[in-house]
């Protein structure tokens, strides 16, 4: 099961806080199981029967606008990447969920100019290929703190893609649940993903 943060929505008519995930993540995961996970119930319930992680997109980090909903979110999906750390069971950010986990590592974010709504290059480090992907961030990871490594840049040099250096924790700026055609990097970064999931399967019931 892999759980995976919604994003938080304020409803001023009927005076309620809503949780709202893209229905393109059901669309992507397919056949996948996995739990859309509501920040009105303690992480720790959850944790015992995740196998994996993604923070996705929606909503700004508390540091840049910070308001009630952006503070929620921070504090419980700072919680996620802290057990994540201790358990190394896989984490995927997505776009506003990369941005948290690279600030959560000491990273520097500033606003951006021309990464939204547009889609625009990205060059891959592994390959030094430049690929399309989609954007609709305005602000942009600029410098990254080990043990995080660049996977790929922007034209403007920010981080578009990076992983830890030892552990399976993976981020992206841009939506790959918004894809109809997946470049390289996206399947580069999911298939990684994926990968780690089955490595801990295995090595979980190697323990049993």
């Amino acid at each position: 099961m892999i759980g995976i943060t919604q994003r938080l929505i304020e409803a001023p008519n009927y005076h309620e806080i809503r949780e709202g995930l893209g229905c393109e993540w059901g669309e992507f995961l397919g056949e996948r199981a996995f739990w859309p996970l509501s920040y009105a119930v303690p992480f720790a319930r959850y944790a015992p029967r995740l196998k994996a992680v993604i923070l996705s997109g929606g909503n700004d980090l508390s540091s840049i606008t910070p308001n009630a909903l952006n503070q929620k979110r921070d504090r419980y999906e700072k919680e996620i990447i802290s057990h994540c750390l201790k358990t190394q069971i896989p984490l995927l950010g997505v776009c506003r969920g990369a941005q948290c986990i690279a600030e959560f590592f000491g990273a520097t974010i500033t606003e951006s100019k021309g990464h939204s709504p547009n889609p625009h290059q990205l060059l891959w480090l592994a390959d030094q290929n430049t690929y399309e992907v989609n954007s609709y961030h305005h602000y942009a990871i600029t410098a990254l703190k080990e043990p995080l490594k660049p996977l790929g840049l922007a034209q403007d040099e920010s981080i578009e893609a990076y992983r830890h250096t030892s552990l399976p924790i993976f981020g992206m700026m841009w939506h790959i649940e918004r894809e109809k055609h997946h470049p390289y990097p996206s399947k580069a970064i999911w298939e990684n993903f994926i990968q780690e999931i089955h490595t801990k399967e295995i090595q979980a019931k190697g323990i049993q």
